[in-house]
């Protein structure tokens, strides 16, 4: 090889691996801004291990400022009232970590890793060791403690959000356990009541899911579709059945009586590609990386063949949602088309005053216009299946949603389902809720959401 091939390769190898070198430095530069919130914010990172040693945790608020988490002497203490406790555990979170809470995920404001060099020399002077900042959350803690009343003891979860604005108002997990006494937990049990269901759960949405497909005709220019409801229909030898027999029905009566036939069959007038394409604007199947919550992916599948594709349409097949995201569909639809990101961190106060204040945030913009799905919301609650959410001198709009699941045994139960908004500028408030194997959106879901509404108005929201 001549001396002059030998330096041109030799150069062709150099700028590949700057180019390499540069693009590694691209990736961890940007893996570190998307993910390195959640890196940090985890109970096994030992910075935070190395902190809690040191630093005396700062207090967790509610909006109102009522203390949900706080150090006494070394040790961590919660609200006073059990029934708050457990209405925000999943939300404040346990010390130890076990639960991903605001304990975990605000970790790095509560261990005094978010102080200023000002705010750690003034403590260092005052004596009394470092403190980690206080953090207020977007909840309202009376309003958790509702909305656990409101479902009683049926597993499942409440979400309340401000629609205009993002800010989750309340989230309530059910089962749930008490950050006061984790002694169980400490020894290996109780998993599942660890879980946070308003955010990770993930459960078949049922006829909730049919605002999408509501959508998808309206997007698609097919508002107009009309179907002939005999009670049940077949679709290749499968049959789906209905809740009743509705005759010849279109779009807003459908969804007010929540008729199965009527968006099976739409399934096949909109087409997959288009039902999953409206979906995927809602955010199906998509991860979401927020900054204040670690939420759980749902998911829309179409199998390619016209039954499945039906069930898909009505919320059965594979469909799968979390409660977080059922509210920030009903949330979008009141909020005219415009999808906020959901926020729990609302500021975050030290010694040298407010270091971090909450904004809103666009996260998505699924449909240009909702006044055709938010008018045919408002009949369900008016005249159809959801009028166990009416609330007298307010415009309630919803739907309900029975949605089949399969117990271990073999057996058959319905999780009951109601997500809804307030139509009042002035009352911003949008809600989703679950009742496991609880009956039917409409006896179950829908007056618990009205409880939670009712209380929700009460406190000025």
């Amino acid at each position: 090889m001549k001396k002059n091939d030998l330096r041109k390769n030799i150069g062709v190898l150099l700028f590949v691996f700057i180019l390499m070198f540069a693009g590694l430095i691209l990736y961890l530069g940007y893996v570190d801004i998307v993910y390195g919130e959640r890196w940090y914010a985890t109970p096994y990172n030992p910075r935070i291990q190395e902190l809690k040693t040191n630093v005396a945790s700062g207090d967790i608020l509610d909006r109102t400022g009522k203390k949900l988490a706080y150090s006494d002497n070394g040790k961590r203490r919660y609200a006073n009232d059990k029934s708050v406790r457990t209405a925000v555990a999943h939300i404040v979170g346990d010390e130890y970590g076990f639960s991903n809470g605001a304990q975990v995920l605000f970790a790095r404001y509560l261990y005094g890793s978010g102080l200023d060099n000002i705010g750690r020399i003034t403590q260092l002077l005052s004596g009394d060791g470092i403190k980690g900042s206080d953090v207020r959350l977007t909840i309202d803690s009376a309003l958790c403690a509702a909305a656990a009343d409101a479902i009683g003891g049926s597993g499942g979860a409440v979400v309340v959000m401000n629609y205009k604005t993002g800010e989750i108002l309340a989230s309530t997990s059910s089962p749930s356990f008490d950050p006061s006494n984790m002694k169980k937990f400490k020894e290996g049990g109780g998993t599942s009541e660890l879980v946070n269901r308003a955010f990770c759960g993930l459960y078949p949405p049922g006829s909730t899911f049919k605002l999408i497909t509501a959508a998808a005709l309206i997007e698609n220019g097919k508002k107009d579709f009309t179907a002939e409801c005999t009670g049940s229909v077949e679709i290749d030898s499968q049959r789906i059945s209905c809740t009743g027999e509705h005759g010849k029905i279109g779009l807003e009566e459908a969804l007010a009586h929540s008729c199965n036939v009527y968006f099976a069959r739409a399934a096949s007038e909109i087409g997959a590609g288009a039902l999953k394409a409206e979906a995927e604007k809602f955010l199906f199947n998509k991860q979401f990386l927020f900054g204040d919550l670690r939420p759980a992916k749902s998911v829309f599948e179409t199998a390619g063949n016209a039954p499945d594709e039906a069930r898909a349409a009505i919320g059965q097949h594979h469909d799968l949602v979390t409660p977080l995201h059922a509210c920030m569909i009903a949330a979008c639809i009141a909020n005219g088309g415009v999808m906020m990101e959901p926020k729990l961190l609302l500021s975050v106060s030290g010694d040298t005053g407010e270091v971090f204040r909450f904004a809103p945030t666009v996260l998505a913009k699924p449909m240009s216009d909702t006044g055709e799905l938010k008018r045919i919301m408002l009949s369900v609650v008016r005249s159809g299946t959801g009028t166990a959410a009416a609330i007298k001198g307010y415009k309630v709009a919803g739907k309900t949603g029975t949605a089949q699941v399969q117990n271990s045994d073999g057996s058959i139960s319905n999780d009951a389902w109601f997500v809804g908004f307030i139509d009042d500028a002035k009352h911003p408030i949008a809600v989703a809720v679950v009742m496991e194997k609880s009956g039917s959106g409409g006896s179950k879901a829908a007056p618990a959401a009205q409880k939670v509404l009712k209380k929700a108005l009460a406190l000025g929201y």
